[in-house]
């Protein structure tokens, strides 16, 4: 469960320039967003328009959930790294069910985007030792 936690994390932090390398002829490129914002999703192989379409409405919708929110609400709270990087993982897992509860057939998108990670490397794993 925990590494399915951090390829989510990974799937949802993916650079926009890495997906627009890889991206399929015709698909229209992702969104880039100013400061401070967050950059939109690449659609990951094997996921068609329509359903894409339903499982970004799906992310959209979940942020009203309650469970949702009330993570956000603990995220905006921590102080330390550990408690960001727990909060963060309780944001991520709560959006997750609540997309799952609104359509349970999205797994399978939550699964391609998991995969896509893993085959990037990712920002997660170990991280770099700072040079002292």
């Amino acid at each position: 469960m925990k590494h399915l936690l951090t390829i989510l994390a990974l799937v949802l932090t993916v650079s926009v320039a890495t997906a627009e390398e890889k991206k399929p002829e015709g698909q229209a490129p992702a969104k880039k967003e100013g400061k401070g914002e967050k950059k939109a999703m690449a659609r990951p192989e094997g996921v068609d328009e329509a359903t894409w379409k339903k499982f970004t409405d799906a992310m959209k919708a979940a942020q009203s959930d309650e469970a949702v929110k009330a993570a956000q609400a603990k995220a905006k709270e921590a102080k330390t790294d550990e408690e960001k990087k727990e909060a963060g993982k309780a944001v991520r897992e709560a959006v997750k069910a609540a997309v799952l509860k609104a359509d349970a057939s999205l797994a399978e998108v939550f699964a391609k985007l998991e995969a896509a990670a893993k085959g990037k490397g990712g920002k997660g794993g170990e991280k770099k030792k700072k040079k002292e």
